[in-house]
């Protein structure tokens, strides 16, 4: 099994969202795991469900997940906006992570 399947299946991703890319910093004691998304998704507005197409993208973002063994663990991924005609330009919800909870990692 390849390191993105393993973590896909961990972190419990389903589409459209997967792991593109896992780094292992052995000497950090570190692992960096960055999720992507398909292209053409149609996304829910967080606000009221409506499904609207990708504006932008926000700027990338970090979150520190559980440690896998001894290494701290860390996701990364550019996180969707959608511009809903009643609520606006907002980002979508991600499935591991609660609204506005990033840190700077």
């Amino acid at each position: 099994m390849k390191d993105t399947e393993l973590y896909s299946r961990i972190l419990g991703l389903t589409e459209p969202w997967f792991v593109e890319g896992v780094e292992l910093a052995t000497a950090d004691g570190r692992v960096d795991i960055y999720v992507e998304h398909g292209t053409g998704v149609r996304w829910t507005c967080p606000t009221c469900g409506r499904e609207l197409a990708c504006r932008a993208h926000a700027e990338p973002r970090a979150w520190r997940h559980l440690d896998t063994c001894q290494f701290k663990t860390f996701l990364h991924a550019r996180i969707p906006r959608v511009d809903c005609p009643e609520h606006g330009v907002v980002q979508v919800k991600v499935p591991w992570a609660e609204s506005k909870a990033a840190s700077p990692c």
